[in-house]
């Protein structure tokens, strides 16, 4: 690499007192950009100074969402028994990790850039270095041919008598044997050492940036492993809590003319087909969480199915929809969320089907917005009828499904009981109990387990 001992030296020193002048205020809300414009050598001091700016704005913004961190950790540790507090505080927790995972996102895709740039940025340096060091020759031989011309040493001495190119540069600027092709050669030269110095600058300044950014990221996703733990703990003790709130919310009388457009009419007169068994209705995942309890304890009505939002849910067997409604967002869960029908339930589907002669139901909730099914439509065992989601009273994407065997039960009168009341819980009830396993008369709740997974 070519070192400029007296010229460089100065334009460095320039430089430095450039960057450390305030820097210029700019509107860094739109951070996608500002990372994609910071990730890459700067062409310009006022360039330098934006992104000086820019990286002052990551620090405040991590430092506000590390206090928001603290803040929470600190209500964790001071938790109670209060479900409403629990469904704040999971609230909060998911909205802390989605602007963590945001700020990782962007950290990743930077570093990215950065690391690409840097290449690139070697070979122009690389490039320049060549170019200039062709310019000092051609330079220096034309000074040294001048002095035949002449006549005198004049040139020669210069030339010997100089610490280096920009101090020649200066000693001879005054001499009139000097063209104005010499002057122009020498203008375009410093241009080309203040590009060098900015370039080798920048270089140093997205060494730096990738440096620091990428001891962020593991400490972000440290964070973001940490709050994931917390929230486990949060929803394990929650779910601990909420047995009695969700049967009070799913108990409480229906207003039967704000979802009658989602109900099955009683003036449905098809037939089912039976099928010979039940299929598996999530087409992914695993399970999450099984019937009658949470493994971490408080009562828990049917079988949660992890799966990633967009997960294809088709009928588990020949049938008809009873129920079909997807009032919120496919991801808009969380805890303590009561939308839908029943309370909490999200996007929910409640269908009717024939298996080996036996009426069932079956529910499905926390589903995405894409319903693919109305009430009264027939449909067919492995056809899709929605994709699975985390929406109502849930901390996480995953179906939750229930079954009801309604024993010897006609379609028609099923039909005309669900068309009724839309009793999910066919009198059931929120509570447990009427189990069929416990010897309860149909209708009674199955576990689902028994057919899925």
């Amino acid at each position: 690499m070519i070192k400029y001992r007296a010229g460089a030296g100065f334009l460095s020193l320039a430089m430095a007192c450039s960057l450390i002048m305030p820097v210029s205020a700019e509107d860094y809300s739109d951070t996608e950009t500002w990372y994609a414009k910071c990730s890459q050598a700067q062409t310009s001091q006022s360039g330098v100074k934006a992104c000086q700016g820019f990286q002052e704005y990551q620090k405040n913004r991590k430092q506000n969402l590390q206090d928001s961190i603290n803040s929470y950790n600190s209500s964790i540790a001071s938790l109670q028994s209060d479900t409403s507090k629990m469904e704040k505080l999971a609230k909060e927790q998911k909205e802390l990790v989605t602007n963590l995972q945001t700020q990782i996102s962007e950290k990743e895709k930077s570093i990215e850039m950065i690391e690409k740039n840097i290449e690139e940025l070697e070979t122009k340096i690389k490039a320049k270095e060549t170019e200039i060091e062709a310019w000092n020759e051609q330079i220096e031989t034309r000074m040294k041919n001048e002095q035949t011309t002449i006549g005198t040493n004049m040139i020669i001495d210069l030339i010997m008598g100089s610490d280096s190119l920009s101090d020649m540069l200066r000693r001879i600027s005054g001499v009139e044997r000097i063209t104005e092709d010499d002057q122009s050669q020498i203008k375009k030269l410093n241009k080309l050492k203040k590009e060098l110095v900015l370039q080798q600058d920048e270089q140093k300044r997205l060494d730096a940036d990738a440096k620091s950014q990428k001891a962020e990221l593991e400490n972000q996703k440290k964070q973001a492993s940490e709050l994931e733990e917390s929230y486990n703990k949060l929803v394990e003790e929650y779910q601990k809590q909420i047995a009695q709130l969700e049967a009070e919310k799913r108990s409480a009388q229906v207003d039967m003319s704000s979802i009658r457009d989602f109900v099955i009419s009683t003036s449905f007169s098809g037939t089912i087909e039976s099928v010979s068994g039940f299929i598996q209705p999530v087409q992914g995942g695993s399970k999450s969480a099984g019937t009658w309890a949470y493994a971490s304890g408080g009562l828990h009505l049917g079988l949660d199915w992890a799966a990633p939002v967009g997960t294809a849910v088709v009928a588990p067997a020949s049938g008809v929809i009873l129920y079909a409604a997807a009032p919120v967002g496919s991801n808009s869960g969380y805890l303590g969320n009561w939308t839908g029908y029943p309370a909490g339930g999200g996007n929910t589907i409640q269908m009717l089907c024939n298996v080996n002669g036996t009426l069932y139901a079956v529910s499905f909730f926390h589903l995405s917005q894409s319903i693919y099914v109305s009430a009264g439509q027939s449909v067919s065992q492995g056809q899709t009828i929605a994709l699975s989601g985390n929406s109502g009273n849930s901390s996480g994407a995953h179906t939750h499904i229930e079954v009801y065997n309604l024993g010897s039960m006609s379609v028609s009168d099923a039909v005309a009981r669900f068309s009724a009341g839309a009793d999910f819980a066919w009198g059931t009830g929120w509570s447990g109990g009427s189990t069929c396993e416990a010897g309860s008369a149909a209708p009674c709740r199955e576990r689902p387990e028994k057919f899925f997974g």
